[in-house]
């Protein structure tokens, strides 16, 4: 149950006003600014790497939801298209790098455009 403060009235309530305005414009923008976020590297050898990728992929493909527990924190969400798809490469004198990146969102509106993909062999 919510407890109502009555507001009193002249100057005193004119000032209280202004400082209550200006508490909520600064909780407001920390409730925007909070993003959850966790980010993780895990060293793979090849056979652990496609496992991950095939369950990925198994999941994906029954449109399931994406459950994943890392950081001792268990996260999931509803895949939903498009999926987004980046991907870089590097190369300098010590080595050369393909970088992939996969964007699996639940999103809260519209979904963007669907795509091609690149081509693998």
């Amino acid at each position: 149950m919510a407890i109502m403060v009555p507001k009193g009235t002249g100057r005193e309530s004119e000032k209280k006003s202004e400082v209550e305005k200006m508490a909520e414009e600064k909780t407001a923008e920390r409730e925007k600014s909070e993003v959850d976020e966790i980010e993780e590297k895990y060293p793979l050898n090849l056979a652990e790497t496609v496992a991950f990728l095939r369950e990925l992929a198994d999941t994906l493909e029954r449109g399931g939801t994406v459950e994943m527990s890392f950081s001792q924190r268990q996260v999931k969400l509803k895949a939903e298209e498009p999926v987004t798809l980046e991907i870089s490469y590097k190369e300098d004198a010590k080595k050369k790098k393909i970088e992939v990146e996969l964007e699996i969102k639940e999103h809260f509106g519209a979904a963007g455009k669907e795509g091609g993909r690149p081509e693998v062999r």
